[in-house]
C-alpha cells in the first residue's frame, strides 16, 4: 500500500476507514463524557501569528513614534525660516517644476 501524498489525503483515508468500520466498534454508555474529558484535557491550541498579523503589530508599535517625528519636524520647519512663505507660494504657482514633453524629449 502506498502512503498518501498529502496530509489532506491521509486524513481523508483515515476518516474513510473509520466510517467503514463504525459498525464493528463497541461503544459504551459513557462515550460522550469521555470525549468531552479528552477535549478539555487538550487545552488551547497555540498558533503562530501570520505575516500580516506580525506586520500589523509592528505598524501599531511604530505609530506613536511616527506621529512624534511628524510633529517634531513640523515644529522644526515652522520655527526655522527655511524659506519664506512667499517663495514657496511662487514655486507652486509658477509651475517651474513641470517639464513639457518637448523639454523631456530634448527638442
Amino acid at each position: 500500500m502506498n502512503p498518501p501524498k498529502t496530509e489532506h489525503e491521509a486524513l481523508q483515508a483515515i476518516l474513510k476507514k473509520a466510517y467503514r468500520q463504525k459498525e464493528n466498534v463497541a461503544v459504551g454508555d459513557q462515550w460522550q463524557q469521555e470525549v468531552m474529558r479528552r477535549v478539555r484535557n487538550l487545552g488551547a491550541l497555540e498558533t503562530t501569528p501570520s505575516f500580516p498579523e506580525m506586520l500589523e503589530q509592528l505598524v501599531w508599535q511604530l505609530a506613536p513614534v511616527t506621529c512624534l517625528l511628524i510633529f517634531g519636524l513640523t515644529v522644526l520647519f515652522a520655527v526655522s525660516d527655511f524659506t519664506s512663505g512667499y517663495e514657496v507660494f511662487q514655486l507652486l504657482m509658477n509651475g517651474a517644476e513641470e517639464l513639457t514633453f518637448a523639454q523631456f524629449v530634448g527638442l
